[in-house]
């Protein structure tokens, strides 16, 4: 049985990819030592490997964060304890397939899957986002299904809550938030915001990253004036009064192949906060979500579907509101910290019997 795991990561320990993982096992009674390694190449090796040896006596695994694989390799070369690499995706898929920063077909997209296929073969264990995401593994990295395990990403329940003395606003407020990448689809938002312009309806969208300068083109040249952009850094706290204050969110949007095998962080969010989400159709989402029940569904890609949905969403309150509640109540029964953390802790302990 697990009870004590060593947790080393190059990503933030408060990053929620790490700290659901983190805050799950510690819930269900696994004492996590956790060490966020800062330096990346040999300084960072060796600050690992000295916590690592200075912390494995009595412990039943080590257990690798997100956007890792280097330190999943290395660790391998001086542990022979059970490796459980909380992968969520791959690297290449990240920056490749997502972000598209190479070809596929180059030597950097090589190496980043080299990195992943080693880091995956080289762990007992890899945790990854999705059932679909785990057949992605296992068909571009030629792992079996006893080596991977799919652990849900979660939302850390105390940044983000429903909390019922937030009020909503007069007007029919609709967020999108989160990272610019190609799987957005913000452009969509722009464009639906443009053909409801005269319906009450107002528009909110924050955030940042790769696309930004491309999406404050695109609103300069639609000109939705019923659209607010901020690109302001909020704390959790301000994330949360935002997100709660809005009737609203829209997850990914984009008829992208990302989109497949991911849930994003603002599905969670939303569904811990009892806002009704929008999202495209994509499978990915279905895997937790069910059109019509726990959330609303629109055409990928699609700025007309998505005008649609939220014009409904919008005339049809409190089938809104029963969207909401299901949402949050799925939220409630499987996928909290401490549920997500005792669905992984019973796989880890078949691991290290």
């Amino acid at each position: 049985m697990l009870k004590r795991v060593i947790y080393l990561t190059y990503t933030r320990l408060d990053y929620s990819l790490n700290e659901v993982c983190i805050k799950g096992l510690r819930k269900n009674g696994v004492e996590v030592l956790e060490f966020h390694v800062k330096n990346r190449g040999m300084p960072g090796f060796i600050k690992a490997l000295s916590f690592y040896r200075c912390n494995s006596k009595n412990t039943d695994a080590v257990v690798i964060g997100c956007d890792s694989p280097a330190l999943a390799i290395f660790i391998r070369l001086f542990s022979r304890k059970n490796i459980i690499y909380n992968a969520v995706m791959s690297v290449y898929e990240r920056l490749i397939i997502s972000r598209a920063l190479a070809s596929r077909y180059s030597f950097k997209a090589f190496y980043y899957w080299l990195l992943d296929f080693v880091a995956v073969h080289f762990a007992n264990l890899t945790l990854v986002e999705t059932d679909y995401q785990a057949d992605f593994f296992k068909k571009i990295f030629k792992i079996s299904k006893g080596e991977i395990c799919r652990s849900y990403i979660g939302v850390n329940e105390d940044k983000f809550f429903y909390d019922s003395s937030i009020s909503k606003p007069a007007v029919f407020t609709v967020l999108f938030r989160g990272t610019l990448m190609p799987e957005a689809g913000a452009e969509y938002v722009i464009k639906a915001a443009k053909i409801l312009e005269n319906q009450d309806i107002k528009f909110i969208m924050h955030g940042g990253g790769l696309l930004l300068r491309e999406i404050l083109r695109q609103i300069e040249e639609v000109k939705p004036k019923n659209l607010e952009f901020i690109s302001d850094f909020f704390s959790y706290e301000e994330l949360r009064k935002l997100m709660q204050g809005c009737h609203l969110s829209l997850g990914q949007l984009s008829n992208h192949p990302r989109l497949e095998r991911t849930i994003p962080h603002k599905a969670y969010e939303s569904l811990a906060m009892k806002l009704p989400y929008l999202s495209a159709d994509n499978k990915g989402i279905f895997e937790i979500l069910k059109s019509g029940e726990t959330c609303i569904i629109c055409e990928p890609a699609n700025a007309e579907s998505l005008a649609e949905k939220i014009l409904w969403a919008k005339n049809n309150p409190q089938e809104l509101e029963r969207i909401s509640e299901n949402g949050y109540s799925l939220f409630k029964n499987k996928l909290t910290v401490e549920k997500l953390g005792r669905e992984l802790k019973n796989r880890l302990d078949s691991l290290v019997l």
